[in-house]
């Protein structure tokens, strides 16, 4: 080979490079210059994700103000104003002609015959409305003589309805086990297993209906026994004498997660709550399990706080729904680490999803964020995982220490901090930027994405001293990484001095 050709190789592959790097150097200057515009779009509500279209809605309201009126139009009186009787409210006579009925009552003997005075009084003033609700008796008996005729076509529709009526009567929603799993999963079961397509159908409408319930992120994994607690299976009278048992039923499991409300999370710790989190999530396990055993197949609820039989984040992880962070926490595309997690396990087949590789391990090795501003000190700031739990390579994180700083929250409860959740880059609204990035940094082999994204958090957000957010009474000011969004601002709304300054981001720099 000549020198002249060398020559010109060697020139080709040195533009190649070029080109190459000033993409990747021209994609790195665009996520700068778009950093101001990000930053004003995420303070936009509609940017808030997890739940309706937008959490505050904005988009669904209409602007009423120009219409207010001193007297409602529609509202007209014609007569003397009266107050309802009890009996004019359909489902308070309702329950009394059920039982009069299951007692032995006919109602073709007349509304005359009915013993409660109540009744008698509204059918006494409307006679003519009784041939109606007699009828409407007979059509219940009709309807329950064909029922089981349309249950192929009806089937669906029918676990739709009955896990919302279920979930709306019961005081304690889900219950808690009362028996043993081998008898307590089967209790929703009312009819034999119903046959589906295949376990990818299955999957399919799971998830359908995780959503469709309320869910934000679903995954479905084989459960892995590795992540089951031993002597712990939650039934009445305590769950220490289990042992180490793994129910044959227990086949898959569905899990899935909602994000707390974003603006008071960003402004952790004593002005943030998992429990708005928590309460999705359980009635999301609640009616996904009631759903399953209308359909004949078992399920067992797993909810936060404390009702579980499994870690749920790497079962999420084997799920797909993300990766493991730093802090041992869940961390998803979506919402980063702001996600409340739950799950039904369940014996029905399914169609498992794969884990994914975004390349979050990277993006913990070099960031550091959460363990520089973690305020109790309880993540490791190894530039590698340093620690192995239960043959398990993590980084290391004291528990112990972490609770301690819950301890002193400012709220009415002392439960939670949730600053490593706030200030983790991957927990950003769902703007255009975060889109970017998100797309981006699992496709660039060169690491000049994530190397860009850590520099702008860096220099760009403002992070108050790991003190600072310590109470008053121990040395700080409880700071947040955001200020409190003004609907927890008790100066605006109550008759309140203020004696107190904010400290964290505005909603920004």
């Amino acid at each position: 080979m000549t020198n002249q050709v060398i020559d010109e190789e060697a020139a080709v592959a040195s533009r190649r490079n070029f080109l190459k790097m000033g993409g990747l150097a021209a994609a790195g200057t665009t996520l700068v210059a778009g950093a101001g515009a990000g930053f004003v779009l995420g303070r936009d509500p509609d940017a808030n994700v997890g739940w309706g279209r937008t959490e505050a809605g904005a988009d669904q309201f209409f602007n009423r103000k120009p219409f207010e009126v001193d007297k409602a139009p529609t509202l007209i009186e014609v007569a003397p104003i009266e107050r309802p009787e009890w009996s004019d409210f359909l489902f308070n006579r309702l329950p009394v002609l059920s039982n009069a009925i299951a007692g032995g009552w006919n109602p073709e003997s007349g509304w005359e015959a009915i013993e409660d005075d109540r009744v008698r009084d509204y059918y006494s003033r409307y006679p003519e409305r009784w041939p109606e609700m007699a009828q409407a008796f007979r059509e219940m008996d009709t309807r329950r003589e064909h029922r089981e005729k349309y249950r192929d076509r009806f089937a669906l529709a029918w676990a739709h309805g009955n896990a919302w009526e279920t979930g709306r009567t019961l005081s304690n929603f889900p219950p808690n086990p009362k028996e043993g799993p081998e008898v307590d999963d089967f209790k929703f079961i009312k009819v034999a297993p119903t046959k589906f397509k295949s376990a990818a159908h299955a999957s399919k409408l799971v998830k359908k209906m995780a959503y469709t319930f309320g869910a934000s992120i679903v995954g479905i994994t084989k459960l892995d026994h590795s992540f089951v607690f031993k002597n712990m299976m939650r039934k009445e009278g305590g769950n220490r004498d289990w042992g180490e048992e793994v129910p044959k039923h227990w086949k898959n499991i569905i899990v899935f997660g909602v994000p707390m409300n974003w603006d008071p999370m960003y402004a952790a710790a004593g002005y943030s709550t998992s429990y708005d989190g928590y309460f999705r999530c359980k009635n999301i396990s609640g009616l996904l399990s009631v759903w399953l055993g209308e359909l004949g197949y078992a399920a067992r609820p797993q909810w936060p706080g404390g009702d579980y039989e499994v870690i749920l984040p790497p079962i999420a992880v084997q799920a797909g729904m993300g990766e493991s962070s730093r802090n041992g926490c869940l961390v998803t595309p979506e919402v980063g680490l702001n996600i409340r997690l739950a799950a039904v396990i369940t014996d029905l087949d399914l169609e498992a999803d794969k884990p994914i590789n975004t390349h979050v391990r990277e993006f913990c090795n070099e960031c550091k964020i959460c363990a520089d501003t973690c305020p109790s000190g309880s993540i490791s700031k190894s530039d590698e995982p340093d620690a192995v739990v239960r043959g398990w390579s993590v980084f290391d994180f004291n528990q112990d220490s972490c609770f301690r700083f819950w301890s002193t929250v400012p709220t009415d409860n002392g439960k939670g901090c949730r600053i490593c959740v706030a200030v983790c880059p991957y927990t950003r609204k769902n703007n255009w930027i975060h889109t970017v990035v998100k797309e981006l940094d699992p496709r660039d082999p060169t690491g000049i994405t994530r190397k860009t994204l850590l520099a702008m958090q860096h220099n760009f957000f403002y992070y108050p001293d790991a003190e600072a957010f310590h109470p008053e009474w121990t040395g700080g000011n409880f700071a947040g990484y955001h200020e409190p969004p003004e609907w927890l601002r008790t100066e605006n709304y109550l008759d309140v001095e203020k004696t107190w300054e904010y400290d964290g981001n505005w909603e920004g720099f």
